[in-house]
């Protein structure tokens, strides 16, 4: 005698196998666009740390300020030497994105 799956279990396992390759492309391309490229890096600190700890994190990380973001506790660095991102984060950084989406933190002025 032999088993066959239902035609339902059979769109279940389908469907289950779509959304895990789905899954993994949306990881996949996320963590390409956020991964610091160009030695560029928009650093991000704790909210509630002092204003001027997202400085002595880059510098403790052998990078340089480039711009700041309008917010205390983020800023946009720079450096040449590889392993710039591991660096922050051993520095203390909360988070280090790519730097070209800086733009997500700056603050607008209302007229």
């Amino acid at each position: 005698m032999q088993l066959t799956a239902s035609p339902r279990s059979n769109l279940l396992t389908q469907a289950r196998i779509v959304g895990i390759n789905l899954a993994v492309i949306v990881v996949v391309l996320s963590a390409a666009a956020i991964v610091p490229r160009n030695g560029q890096a928009l650093v991000i600190v704790s909210p509630w740390s002092n204003p001027e700890r997202v400085i002595t994190v880059i510098a403790d990380a052998g990078g340089s300020v480039m711009n700041g973001t309008g917010s205390p506790y983020a800023a946009i660095a720079y450096s040449d030497k590889p392993g710039f991102a591991v660096r922050l984060f051993k520095s203390g950084a909360m988070l280090v994105l790519d730097g070209s989406l800086a733009f997500f933190c700056r603050s607008t002025s209302s007229p």
